[in-house]
């Protein structure tokens, strides 16, 4: 089960992520790229909250360039969902040896 929820949240947050700043990741290639990890953020919310909203809600105001989902935690008893959320940015010197090329 907890499979098909990660696998719903990233659907649903890539679908929606177009028009939303920061960009989405994968945790393979935030923990694998050339990023630094600028801060890690904890949302709750209701079971029945969508992810996505959940996501974009919490991420309105940061300055990040790109977010990946850490962790998604559901408390049945409790009703609540949990989401950790890490946020990136690209070195500064990354940037401009992209450019370079």
């Amino acid at each position: 089960m907890f499979k098909r929820i990660v696998f719903s949240a990233i659907m649903l947050t890539t679908s929606t992520t177009a028009f939303a700043n920061p960009e989405l990741l994968s945790p393979d290639e935030a923990n694998h790229g050339h990023f630094q990890l600028i801060e890690t953020i904890e949302i709750k919310g209701d079971i029945d909250d969508s992810i996505a909203q959940l996501i974009n809600k919490s991420l309105k105001n940061k300055n990040g360039q790109y977010y990946a989902i850490d962790t998604i935690k559901e408390d049945i008893n409790k009703e609540t969902l949990t989401l950790v959320i890490k946020l990136y940015n690209e070195p500064a010197g990354m940037m401009k040896d992209q450019l370079a090329a």
